[in-house]
């Protein structure tokens, strides 16, 4: 299939590449619908930025009130940027124009709140949302009075999504002319440079950690509880200490009353659309069938309630216990990862990792040992950064059936320090 003619002509003009199809990093809320890249121009874009632009197209069903479902398909142009600095003090954030299909919330639902823009009647019908445990502090300065004018004075199906360090600017439709491409791809750069600026503007004054971000569910006392009171040596594997956990999990009375109340619950919603049936046994008088078949069902979400619950968290805890044992086997202590992203802005590690170790590294010095996922996905990752401005040695993460082990870790850290050292990395 051949590029769509408009983004050729736009590619050609400013010498860039461009493709009939690719691949977009799937952060935010509209990148991991999985919708499909329909043109993509690739390179340094108007407004001095490095980034892509593309036609992006994605379906979703809705259902109605009376069961019937309708399939809906919405065109984009976006235009795709980085800006890792900012992971670290704001993960998540988004903002809809008043006549955009873009929902505004940058991340999970869950983890979002609304940002207050004032009063101005340009924006009414917008919506904007940041990540919870983003400061306040950081929010206002981003929204000064500059950049909500300039948002109040922006095309209404304008809207953006940040997440994890990647930029999404998009418009609706399918843009065709080029005077609309190049001015898509400026606004895409002036949010780009906007949000990076705050971010630089905590590391020059020495800020950073004041206004880093926190994760909202970061504290999980059940799951304290389960490692002081299970005494396992430090596991070998990211799962070698499951079974442990899991019968921790499992003796646990609170766990079985968890499912059995969610089990209960379920069971009330479910007579709901199901009415009929409760009604009739009851206007028959056949109260020990209703009571025996309402028993029935609360048993049966219960098992599969628990038995998820137990596997879920047993493995959750098993890999704590793992990355605690490694760290400190290793001399290192776990640093929270959005307080060492905000506080290592300026080595522009271009994804949030989901541990962080901080210590003596293979060879001599100190560093931070950051890993992304468990090696199970393409996009997991794992690097050394050397230090709050870098240099950064990374490569892709991948393990065995089994889990992560300390030997890989050994061989990733070993590895990537070295590469460090290396009298490349020091130019």
């Amino acid at each position: 299939m051949p590029s769509p003619a408009s983004l050729e002509a736009f590619a050609k003009a400013r010498n860039l590449r461009c493709s009939a199809s690719g691949s977009l990093p799937e952060h935010g809320n509209l990148l991991k619908r999985h919708g499909r890249v329909e043109g993509l121009v690739e390179g340094m874009l108007p407004g001095e930025v490095d980034g892509s632009l593309a036609f992006y197209t994605y379906t979703y069903e809705t259902t109605d009130s009376d069961g019937n479902s309708e399939t809906h398909t919405e065109h984009l142009t976006i235009v795709v940027t980085a800006v890792p600095q900012s992971i670290g003090f704001m993960p998540a954030l988004g903002f809809s124009g008043p006549q955009s299909s873009m929902s505004g919330l940058g991340g999970g639902v869950g983890e979002m709140v609304k940002v207050d823009l004032g009063d101005d009647s340009r924006l009414k019908g917008s919506r904007c949302y940041r990540y919870k445990g983003a400061t306040e502090l950081w929010t206002r300065r981003l929204f000064s009075p500059a950049l909500v004018d300039w948002l109040a004075r922006s095309e209404p199906d304008l809207a953006f999504e940040l997440a994890d360090g990647v930029l999404t600017t998009g418009r609706g439709g399918h843009l065709t002319d080029a005077a609309a491409l190049t001015t898509l791809c400026e606004e895409a750069a002036h949010l780009t440079a906007a949000i990076a600026a705050e971010s630089d503007e905590e590391s020059d004054t020495g800020n950073a950690s004041s206004n880093a971000a926190v994760d909202p569910h970061g504290a999980d006392r059940r799951m304290e509880a389960a490692l002081g009171s299970v005494a396992v040596a430090a596991p070998e594997s990211v799962r070698a200490a499951e079974k442990e956990f899991r019968g921790h999990v499992a003796r646990s009375p609170r766990t079985f009353f968890r499912a059995v109340g969610y089990a209960a619950l379920i069971t009330l919603v479910l007579n709901i659309p199901a009415a009929a049936i409760p009604i009739l046994l009851a206007i028959a008088g056949a109260w020990g069938v209703l009571a025996a078949i309402e028993l029935v069902l609360v048993a049966i979400f219960t098992f599969f309630i628990f038995r998820k619950s137990v596997r879920d968290s047993g493995s959750k805890y098993a890999a704590e216990a793992f990355w605690r044992g490694y760290a400190k086997s290793h001399d290192m202590r776990l640093e929270e990862p959005l307080h060492f992203a905000a506080t290592h802005a300026e080595a522009k590690l271009s994804w949030k990792p989901d541990r962080v170790l901080t210590g003596p590294l293979p060879g001599g010095g100190e560093g931070s040992f950051c890993i992304l996922g468990d090696g199970s996905k393409r996009p997991d990752r794992v690097a050394v950064v050397a230090g709050p401005a870098g240099p950064i040695a990374e490569s892709e993460l991948e393990s065995e059936p089994q889990g992560l082990t300390t030997r890989d870790l050994d061989t990733y850290l070993e590895q990537l320090a070295g590469e460090l050292r290396s009298p490349q990395a020091s130019l």
